[in-house]
């Protein structure tokens, strides 16, 4: 039953990826389609794990989970919003309040040892290294007729296509949205490559970072700096080594100077792309979106609960009212769909968890190689919610590692007990044998 609740839950993760890889063939709506594959695991899982008489259900009932909670009534209560639309409430359900509260509950029950956690990464490293192919294919063989639909037909030229070069997308929606996911998994494969026991895997997670680093590259999406600059410098915090702590300001700070001050490398399309982003007010992009986001402050003004969930975009869903404005942001599509109430409610919820989680693994968990691995995660959900100030980046499958990073420093003072335990049985029956053994030998004539 302890391998069923595995395969089925790991299914539940391989599918969401899966979703995002079939895209290379055909035009999938991950909405309704997501939303019914992510309960039907789920319930799948449940039932296995309540036929499991060694299942433990006190993990699961978290902090994240109560607050997910919370955030999911606040979610059911936008659908008495007066401009709410029914059918982008019901697509937005599952990345906006399933899966967080799924990942809650269920990730801490099911992950149990230090290998569950690794065994979560390498189901995500398959899928990384088929982005990555997808993503070499694209740039040295040229684009699929799917992808160049969406370039010509559906106007994605205008934006992928531009002065600096090609932004290239693999499998996923837009460049911003590939460039984000490649950057998460190098830093969380990154990091986890230093606080696991076999060297090939040491090894397979260093190649995964840098199949990350080169999709970030290529896709020329300057938030991903926002990930890479947020994952070091939340690493360095959470090691609670100063040696670390050092060396993780002196790298940020020598990556901040190479692209601030100096000019090195500006002749390379993708160096120059994300150099630009440390010069935000030279970009008339970045200064076109600081105005906007003016003239929806005053929208806002008289909009508390927002224009109501989904409809941060005009044009997708047909309501009585639309935001004239783009948001170009998660954060500031969430403050738009949800009202200044929703926003928050929203970023006290993940304040909560990013000191909650914090203080677990600095403090709750002693085996240095399970702090390290779900450090890995946490420092990548930092990282990630600086990019989606920047960009409207919390698209599919990006919401299930973020949650599954949070969920796990839940799971992990359970995992570290567990290891303490088995580490004293092992000494208490050493300790019986050598008894054993002397008294053998004090017993022979």
């Amino acid at each position: 039953m302890t391998n069923n609740r595995n395969i089925t839950f790991h299914l539940l993760l391989a599918a969401q990826f899966a979703l995002i890889a079939a895209g290379m063939f055909a035009n999938i709506k991950t909405g309704l389609f997501s939303t019914a594959v992510i309960l039907l695991l789920t319930i799948i899982c449940l039932i296995q794990l309540s036929n499991d008489e060694r299942t433990d259900w006190k993990p699961g009932q978290n902090t994240m989970t109560w607050l997910f909670l919370v955030w999911l009534m606040y979610y059911v209560l936008e659908a008495l919003n007066p401009n709410n639309v029914m059918a982008a409430w019901n697509i937005n359900l599952a990345p906006y309040a399933l899966i967080p509260l799924i990942c809650a509950f269920v990730v801490p029950v099911v992950v149990r040892t230090k290998k569950d956690i690794e065994l979560l990464l390498i189901i995500w490293s398959v899928f990384v290294l088929i982005f990555t192919l997808k993503g070499y294919w694209q740039k040295n063989h040229g684009f699929s007729s799917k992808d160049l639909y969406f370039l010509y037909a559906l106007g994605g030229a205008r934006t992928h296509i531009i002065w600096s070069g090609i932004r290239y997308f693999s499998c996923f929606s837009d460049a911003a949205n590939y460039g984000v996911h490649a950057t998460m998994a190098a830093v969380t494969f990154a990091i986890s490559a230093f606080f696991v026991d076999s060297k090939w895997k040491r090894l397979y997670f260093l190649f995964i970072a840098f199949c990350g680093i080169y999709g970030m590259g290529i896709s020329g999406t300057r938030s991903a700096m926002g990930v890479l600059m947020g994952g070091m410098l939340m690493i360095t915090i959470i090691a609670k080594n100063w040696k670390a702590l050092l060396a993780g300001i002196a790298i940020s700070i020598g990556v901040f100077c190479f692209f601030y001050f100096t000019n090195i490398g500006s002749g390379n399309q993708y160096i120059h792309k994300m150099r630009s982003s440390f010069h935000p007010t030279e970009d008339a992009s970045y200064m076109v979106r600081v105005e906007n986001r003016q003239r929806m402050k005053e929208l806002m003004a008289r909009k508390p609960i927002g224009y109501g969930i989904g409809l941060s975009k005009a044009g997708n869903f047909n309501s009585k009212e639309q935001m004239p404005y783009p948001p170009d942001s998660w954060l500031v599509g969430v403050w738009v769909e949800t009202g200044i109430v929703g926003l928050i409610l929203y970023l006290a919820i993940h304040g909560v968890l990013f000191a909650w989680c914090s203080w677990i693994l600095m403090f709750k968990v002693r085996n240095k190689s399970v702090r390290g691995l779900v450090a890995a995660w946490l420092c990548m959900a930092a990282g990630f919610f600086i990019a989606a100030y920047v960009n409207d980046v919390m698209q599919y499958p990006n919401q299930l590692p973020i949650y599954i990073g949070f969920a796990l420093c839940f799971a992990a003072p359970h995992i570290d007990k567990r290891l303490s335990e088995e580490k004293e049985k092992e000494a208490r029956e050493k300790k019986e044998e050598e008894l054993v053994s002397t008294q053998e030998t004090d017993e022979q004539p």
